[in-house]
């Protein structure tokens, strides 16, 4: 699971900031105010105060919705699971303080206020040395080479729409001089107010039309395709750790100390890779000069904030399956559907990661890692022993 909503980052906020003191600023001069298009006209009482009060302990961090979405997971969880549930699950966190939170939040939810907080094991995510076997495979892969602006720069040299949007914001403001940094920075806004303010804040949303708002998206898709998805050569190899520890899990008839739901939080890029490791949300080309309308990846669905991945084994008549669910939406393994339900027979799916390992290669080998494992095993090290509470 990606960690819950959050404040901008570093570099986000700072480029907010810029905007909203330019505003100011200009808002400041004689006859500039005259010139706002009624669209922009909001931007006369809009304070970035109000939105983010305290940046110096709040950028970065995780906010109070996201403490709140962690928190209703991990109820859900323990509902929808109840027969799997026994109150002595150990979870698993990398150690970035709003992933965190969040997974501290989740533990409210799944075991209660007075949860153990011993049942919470925190991976390093700054050891270089632990290889595959972490939470944070990018970080300990020295080779992987993503670049975000690769696909997003070469869609906007291709298509004009960085150039386009600029133009007609211009329009509505004669002479703020609205770059194309600047113009994406307020469409980052749109979702930034409606995420700590409220869904009924639009100012900002409400000035751009669906078709950047397509431009934008698929902008934000080419970044994480090229930045840790598919785009990157070794992420099917960084994932893959993580997914053949899932492999493995499902795979045992009975688990180390009999825990049964494993849950374990880390980034929006992490997770990313561990989709390709499994080959989900494949597309054969992800063009960059024009939108891929049909495409399976989309960041939006997969990457957003507080996004998880649930890997299920369900057993029909004695038969069975894996089930891949993304935020509550059942997503098809590419060639592995026969399953009901659109779900893959566990021995089928246990052939095709025997094959997909073969062909993504060795972590260690590929990354050439400082140290460590190829393998992801902390999952078979939980805290308590369930064997000793309940039968399995």
């Amino acid at each position: 699971m990606r960690h819950g909503t959050r404040y901008p980052s570093s570099g986000s906020y700072n480029g907010i900031k810029s905007f909203a003191e330019t505003v100011t600023e200009y808002l400041s001069w004689s006859n500039m105010s005259d010139t706002l298009a009624e669209e922009l006209q909001f931007l006369k009482t809009w304070n970035l105060t109000e939105l983010i009060p305290h940046p110096s302990i709040e950028v970065d961090n995780l906010t109070t919705l996201g403490l709140q979405e962690a928190y209703d997971v991990g109820s859900a969880f323990r509902s929808k699971y109840a027969d799997l549930y026994n109150g002595k699950e150990t979870v698993w966190t990398n150690a970035k303080e709003r992933v965190v939170r969040t997974a501290q939040g989740f533990m409210k939810g799944f075991h209660g206020e007075s949860w153990d907080d011993n049942l919470l094991v925190q991976v390093s995510n700054t050891d270089e040395t632990l290889g595959g076997n972490t939470l944070t495979p990018i970080d300990t892969c020295q080779n992987f080479d993503g670049d975000e602006s690769l696909g997003q720069t070469a869609f906007a040299q291709a298509t004009g729409w960085q150039d386009a949007l600029a133009e007609r914001l211009e329009s509505l403001w004669p002479g703020f001089g609205f770059s194309t940094g600047v113009a994406l920075t307020v469409m980052d806004l749109c979702m930034y107010q409606r995420n700590y303010l409220g869904k009924d804040h639009l100012e900002f949303c409400q000035i751009f039309t669906d078709d950047e708002w397509k431009h934008y998206g698929y902008h934000k898709d080419l970044g994480y395709y090229y930045g840790s998805g598919y785009g990157v050569a070794l992420a099917p190899t960084v994932g893959f750790p993580y997914a053949e520890a899932v492999t493995k899990l499902l795979n045992e008839t009975e688990t180390t100390y009999c825990q049964k739901i494993f849950v374990a939080f880390s980034q929006d890029t992490q997770l990313n890779v561990m989709y390709s490791g499994f080959g989900l949300n494949f597309d054969e080309t992800y063009p960059t000069n024009a939108i891929n309308a049909t495409r399976n990846f989309r960041s939006s669905r997969v990457l957003a904030m507080g996004s998880r991945l649930v890997t299920e084994r369900i057993t029909c008549n004695g038969e069975s399956y894996v089930r891949f669910n993304i935020n509550e939406q059942v997503v098809p393994l590419p060639g592995c559907q026969s399953g009901p339900g659109l779900t893959c027979p566990l021995s089928e799916f246990t052939k095709y990661m025997e094959t997909r390992k073969t062909n993504v290669g060795d972590f260690v080998t590929k990354c050439a890692s400082t140290g460590g494992s190829s393998e992801l095993t902390i999952f078979e090290n939980p805290v308590m022993n369930q064997c000793a509470v309940t039968s399995c």
